[in-house]
């Protein structure tokens, strides 16, 4: 059995973080070891992951990732990733959980040794609300994922540490889209992938500050993106990161024309989408 890495990087949730970690020390195949990557430094976050040293029944680091220089979640993935010994990598955000099977499930998924990832899916505990999340599928291209995320998160992959190395982690620049970023990155490379298709990432939904808020900042997280990938964007690419850069601002904007312009583009981008979505049809 391969020993897995797990990395779980935290930003001031630190009861989302118990149950987080408590999914980690519930799985059936036990990880090699826990680093928790923490980009506040907090003192309290320390304390408590000191606590979950002394009890769970495996190694566990707690990480100060508050001087990397980058305030993103990529950023303290990495700074965990660099110290992992396991021959896995595996990553949870800290308002994810894993279901109990979710190391087993995927470690076997990579037991042949043909793959340099698996990837299961990821379903939204929303409280009972409907919460899409896209479940990834087998043989996709870059073109396929470069601009819609096809399922592919932070915490829904296990990764060869080697596959990890070669593609320089995750990009610490981007603010959004790291994980997407990624994806695109690995097939850009070569990389081979598997999915179980399973469910076995609860993905929380909660009222906390949480990277798809409507906020300038995820605006320019996504204007940071499309510079980074522009020559690998069609027209619809464009079309649709402008859709979502007009669905923050018509929230955002300053003032009520503002805000007005915002949904006209938004509402003549989506009839785009639905016009060509037809003639594919």
């Amino acid at each position: 059995m391969p020993e897995v890495s797990c990395v779980v990087p935290t930003h001031g949730r630190d009861d989302l973080l118990t149950e987080a970690v408590a999914s980690i020390a519930a799985q059936r195949s036990a990880p090699a070891e826990l680093i928790v990557t923490d980009d506040l430094g907090s003192p309290v976050t320390r304390v408590l992951v000191e606590r979950w040293a002394v009890d769970l029944p495996f190694p566990v680091r707690y990480v100060d990732a508050s001087g990397t220089g980058w305030r993103s979640a990529g950023a303290s993935r990495n700074a965990g990733a660099a110290l992992a010994t396991g021959d896995l990598m595996a990553f949870l955000d800290d308002d994810d959980v894993w279901e109990p099977e979710y190391l087993t499930s995927l470690i076997a998924a990579l037991g042949a040794g043909t793959c340099d990832f698996a990837v299961g899916w990821t379903e939204a505990d929303a409280g009972g609300g409907v919460y899409h999340i896209a479940r990834m599928k087998a043989g996709l291209q870059v073109a396929d994922v470069v601009a819609r995320n096809p399922g592919f998160v932070g915490s829904n992959f296990v990764m060869t540490r080697d596959a990890f190395v070669r593609l320089g982690g995750f990009d610490p620049a981007l603010t959004v889209a790291n994980d997407k970023d990624l994806l695109v990155r690995a097939l850009q490379h070569g990389l081979r992938y598997t999915v179980v298709p399973q469910v076995l990432v609860r993905n929380r939904i909660h009222t906390g500050p949480q990277l798809t808020d409507k906020t300038e900042r995820r605006v320019r997280g996504i204007e940071t993106y499309m510079a980074k990938h522009s020559p690998l964007l069609s027209g619809q690419d464009r079309r649709y990161f402008r859709a979502q850069i007009s669905s923050i601002r018509r929230v955002t904007g300053q003032t009520r024309l503002a805000r007005w312009r915002s949904t006209a583009a938004l509402a003549r981008d989506r009839a785009t989408f639905n016009l060509v979505d037809a003639v594919k049809r």
